[in-house]
This record gives structure tokens, sequence and C-alpha cells, in this order.
């Protein structure tokens, strides 16, 4: 099966990305040109109430500063492969710390299958910070071939790489009061620069808008420390700025792309955004992140530098 991907790479680099410039409160950017493609519809969120605790990384001791981010990318699809590749030729560059995903990580129960692009993290013992995305949880199949892979990642949890803390979410839980009140915890035990990461997202101009409950939930009770909130859901590159906060949408790892629209009133102006496949490199030093968003070329296609707090 692994033929199946690799074999298909060549085909699917031919697909290009387009770029323009922008500029934010927080930093330099390409303005990305809007594409079109299908838009799928996605069934209904099953949720859980399980709560775990953080699981150890692989890499704990790592003194690598890099972080490769990702979403909506186990779908068995070429463009699945070829994200895959360009995420590993950077990764033979840089050295991550870790792959972080912003959720639907499988959309199948196949998942020997699903995994096979990224054989060369896991032979590398790169490990991979699980973000629970609605397909995670369509089924207790589906449930238990996430536990199974990536060895029951928890539903919330805290991640330290570097000087920063990762805060993963439930989205699909995001009126759970034990959530709340882990999130306000985990903002209150610690004063270094913070992500947050999450499925749905807050902000959004694509295929779907964002809910009262992220708002209120979310983002209405982040603290001085947050910097920046990843996401996914939306199978496109987004990225808005909020009181300070850069949001990024990041869902272009694998599953069908959808089209970019026009924004609701609600919510603050894009300051870019690109219907196409791609991932996130994080790098951080001791007082910035420069977040990168690349295509499956390799080549940038938003790039925005984060000053700490």
């Amino acid at each position: 099966m692994r033929i199946r991907f690799y074999l298909a790479l060549s085909v699917v680099l031919l697909l290009g990305a387009c770029g323009g410039e922008a500029t934010a409160n927080t930093s330099t950017s390409t303005t990305a040109v809007t594409s079109t493609s299908a838009v799928t519809s996605l069934p209904t969120v099953i949720t859980s109430t399980t709560v775990s605790s953080t699981t150890p990384s692989a890499r704990a001791e790592s003194d690598s500063a890099s972080l490769l981010v990702f979403g909506d990318w186990g779908s068995g699809t070429l463009p699945q492969g070829a994200v895959a590749g360009a995420m590993q030729r950077y990764a033979e560059q840089n050295d991550p710390h870790a792959i972080l995903t912003t959720g639907d990580n499988f959309y199948s129960d196949d998942w020997e299958f699903l995994m096979e692009p990224y054989g060369w993290a896991t032979e590398s013992e790169i490990p991979f910070w699980i973000t629970w995305g609605n397909h995670d949880v369509e089924t207790e199949t589906r449930i238990g071939a996430v536990n199974q892979v990536f060895g029951d990642p928890p539903r919330w949890t805290v991640q330290e790489w570097g000087g920063l803390d990762i805060i993963i979410l439930d989205s699909n839980q995001i009126t759970s009061p034990q959530q709340a009140l882990f999130f306000l915890n985990a903002m209150s035990d610690s004063d270094r620069p913070t992500i947050v990461a999450m499925h749905h997202p807050p902000y959004s101009c694509a295929h779907r808008e964002s809910t009262s409950e992220l708002i209120n939930q979310v983002v209405e009770i982040l603290d001085d420390d947050v910097v920046l909130v990843l996401s996914g859901h939306e199978h496109v590159y987004q990225r808005f700025e909020h009181d300070g906060v850069a949001y990024v949408v990041t869902g272009g790892g694998g599953a069908t792309i959808y089209e970019l629209s026009e924004c609701p009133v609600t919510q603050p102006e894009p300051l870019a955004g690109e219907a196409t496949y791609h991932f996130l490199a994080l790098e951080q030093t001791t007082t910035s992140m420069q977040v990168t968003a690349i295509d499956i070329n390799g080549d940038v296609i938003d790039e925005f530098t984060v000053s700490f707090p």
C-alpha cells in the first residue's frame, strides 16, 4: 500500500500555490489568492467524556526549536501523501521536536494505510501531539484506532515545547465543565507564552462559520500569555488577528480542499487565506516565534512573527 502513496506524489506535486502580500499588527505576511475546489459535507459530531492527563513525549529532552503542525489529514488521498512528503523534506533539514495535529486525524478505520506516508516520522520517533476532531470520534472503532496508533492521546492536555506551553482542547466537547475548568487552570498555572490548539476554529471564512460557544468558551477567556490559537476543520489556510492574538486555521493536510468565502461581519477580516494543501512550521526564539505556512511544493504561502509578552 505504501507504493500507492509514493508513486502518486510526482503527479500531485504539480499542483501549485499563489501568493501576495499583506500586513498585520504582529506579522509580515503573504496573502494567498482564493482557489476553488469541491466542498464535502461532514457528518454529525459524536462527543465523548474521556479525560486524560498529559502523555510523555518521546523527545521531551530535545533542544529542537521547530514544530510541525497540520490537520484534516488522514484521508488516504494522493494529496495526503504530497503533504507528508513536503513535511518530510522540511524535517530532514530542521529536526522537528514534535508534530502537532489540529484534528480529523483519521477519516477511515484503516489506520495502517493512513499512517504509511508518515513512516519517516515514526521511524525517527518524532511524537505526534494529537488534537481530536469530529471524524476521530465518529465511531467507537475510529476512537479505538486513534488510541491504538497514538497511545491513548488525552482529550485535553498541556504539552511543553521549548519555552512555550501548548494547551490542547477537545472542541467536540467545548461546553464541558470539566474541560473549562482544566483550561482555566492550565492558563493560570503558567506564565509562559502559550499556544492553544483545538479542532473547530473560532474564526473562519470558508465552508463553516464560527460559533458562539467557541467564542464564549475560548476567545473571551484567553489570558495575556496566549499568543496563538491553532485549529483545523476548515480544509483551507486562514489567518486572523483579534486583541493581539493570532488565529490560524490549518486544515489542508489531505482531505478535500474547501473554498474560501466572504467573512461574516461579526468576526475579524482575514489577514491571509488560501485554499490549498499545506502544513505549518513553527520556529521559536527566546523572544518570538516565526510561523510559516508551506504548500506541497515547499513554497511559502504565508509567514508572520509573533512576539512573546
